[in-house]
């Protein structure tokens, strides 16, 4: 695979494209049922022909849906590509209170994903669709990939979880650590309170989480009241949102920390995803406490990826390069996009 040629971001205020529609242009909110669930996608492109690109948020528990906010795009994906949101099992719109805690598995999120994509290869008639997905997401989308490479195009994987045991320690250190250093007596106390790690129920996970963002390990240039306010602006702005929505959307994510954390401390993508039959490419924050730099450095070191794979530093962000790095994340998918087509014209 030759090296992923990224030009310099054209997504800033003097350069924006285009929102109108064209006539072949796809816009809907849609309800699907996957593993026996009522979940939500929303579907948009300018062009249905485009080729499918799939979102998978980052979490657990986080709404996509709301990204798709008219008003408020950063990526503007929609452009080259049908981009398909999806609140997830229990998350957004996709949460209620019938759905069994039991459910709530990574091999439950694996298969949810594969009904999905082979939804959508049907309804557009393709073979393949690329995947896409942000933290826990990202390693999500790379296990799906590897037990279906044959309908992923190529994996791009932000800020994937690698080795969760390791992430939690080095979080909760840079927290106390932060803490330490700037003599934040109420930031000691509350992760003193919880202790070290693992931190398996969603308030003492929450509790690491507020402090970690509240330093910077998150996003560097938003705190942790500004990441809520985003996410909860966000749901407000959106047109697919109703107040109930909102609500659900609030109580899924506590929902989806309270039954997966227990299930992730062994999770360990060295032993468990060591193979990658699709194109891969794994974009990091250099200055990401989350999703160590350091541990997804040496996990790509050691994939194994006869169809070509790539690091790429997005040397201004730490866990949320999407939103502090907006520009420079597009031009990475469409140069993913670039190079498979290409490839695939010379097949």
């Amino acid at each position: 695979m030759k090296k992923l040629e990224v030009p310099e971001s054209t997504l800033h205020p003097s350069h924006r494209r285009s929102e109108a529609t064209s006539p072949h242009s796809i816009s809907r909110l849609e309800r699907i049922r996957l593993g026996g669930t009522e979940q939500w996608i929303r579907i948009q492109g300018k062009e249905a022909s485009n080729p499918v690109l799939l979102l998978i948020q980052q979490g657990p528990g986080l709404p996509m849906v709301n990204e798709a906010a008219d008003n408020h795009k950063r990526w503007h994906l929609e452009e080259d590509f049908v981009v398909v949101y999806w609140d997830q099992r229990a998350c957004g719109k996709s949460f209620h209170s019938t759905i069994a805690p039991e459910s709530m598995t990574l091999d439950q999120l694996i298969a949810d994903t594969h009904e999905l994509i082979l939804a959508l290869t049907q309804r557009f008639q393709v073979a393949q669709l690329y995947l896409t997905g942000f933290s826990f997401g990202g390693t999500l989308a790379a296990l799906v990939a590897a037990r279906y490479p044959e309908l992923i195009r190529a994996v791009v994987c932000i800020n994937l979880d690698v080795k969760w045991d390791v992430a939690e320690q080095v979080a909760y250190d840079f927290a106390l650590e932060q803490a330490t250093r700037r003599g934040h007596q109420r930031a000691l106390r509350e992760l003193q309170r919880i202790g070290p790690p693992p931190h398996l129920a969603s308030r003492s996970f929450g509790t690491r989480v507020k402090w970690v963002s509240t330093f910077g390990g998150v996003n560097r240039h938003a705190n942790y009241r500004q990441i809520q306010f985003r996410i909860v602006g966000q749901l407000i702005r959106s047109r697919d949102y109703t107040l109930l929505d909102i609500v659900r959307t609030l109580r899924g994510m506590n929902f989806v920390l309270d039954q997966l954390l227990s299930k992730l401390p062994t999770f360990n993508l060295f032993e468990q995803l060591p193979r990658l039959e699709v194109p891969a490419f794994l974009l990091q924050g250099r200055h990401d406490v989350v999703a160590p730099a350091s541990l997804a450095e040496q996990y790509y070191q050691m994939l194994q990826a006869p169809k070509g794979k790539q690091f790429i530093w997005f040397e201004e962000s730490a866990h949320e390069l999407q939103y502090e790095e907006p520009g420079k994340f597009r031009d990475v998918v469409l140069a993913v996009k670039q190079q498979c087509e290409e490839s695939r014209a010379h097949e």
